[in-house]
């Protein structure tokens, strides 16, 4: 026998989302063209809304009728944490007036897949002719595999022997007795 004024209904899972008012509290990092974190951020955002059970925004796949003030408001919501998880950049590439949550989801991926190609490329360059200059060993190194992360990141991944020869090539002449130890150990050393 349920208790005298206890409600017998259930809330809605997705009443929780009316209570994040920091989205940055949720998803850590913000969206950055220059950093290519993008699939770090997708799996933080999606992550976020599937267990606030609102992943059908993102989706596009609505649970209920889209016309509804209730389903309007969660996508308004979703969208708000989009918007508040983007660099000032991202943001004014993709903002588009009246726009879903779906669409605005889609608007991201398209910008950082049309840009993918030519950022591996640059990267690519950029990290077979570095130098170690005026740079520490530890600074030159970090560099290196900083570059090597951004391309990981963006499915251009570089192979680990690869790695070490471009930072051998990269020395100056003051590390060529070092250089030509590392390039005739057995087995070939690791990056790290």
């Amino acid at each position: 026998m349920p208790e005298t004024g206890s409600s017998s209904s259930k809330p809605n899972p997705t009443d929780k989302i009316y209570g994040i008012t920091n989205i940055k509290s949720y998803i850590p990092l913000l969206l950055d063209l220059n950093r290519l974190n993008y699939d770090s951020w997708k799996e933080l955002f999606k992550t976020h809304c599937i267990g606030y059970n609102v992943f059908d925004h993102l989706e596009g796949t609505p649970k209920i009728d889209v016309n509804s003030n209730e389903w309007k408001t969660v996508d308004n919501i979703v969208k708000q944490w989009i918007y508040g998880s983007l660099t000032q950049q991202v943001l004014q590439s993709i903002i588009t007036i009246d726009a879903t949550a779906a669409e605005v989801w889609k608007e991201i991926e398209d910008l950082f897949h049309e840009n993918k190609e030519a950022k591996a490329l640059e990267l690519d360059d950029e990290l077979r002719t570095l130098t170690i200059g005026d740079s520490s060993v530890m600074e030159y190194c970090t560099r290196i595999k900083s570059i090597s992360d951004l391309l990981a990141n963006i499915g251009a991944p570089v192979p680990e022997r690869n790695l070490v020869i471009y930072a051998i090539n990269g020395l100056s002449p003051k590390f060529a007795h070092v250089a030509t130890t590392i390039r005739h150990q057995k087995p070939f050393p690791s990056f790290l």
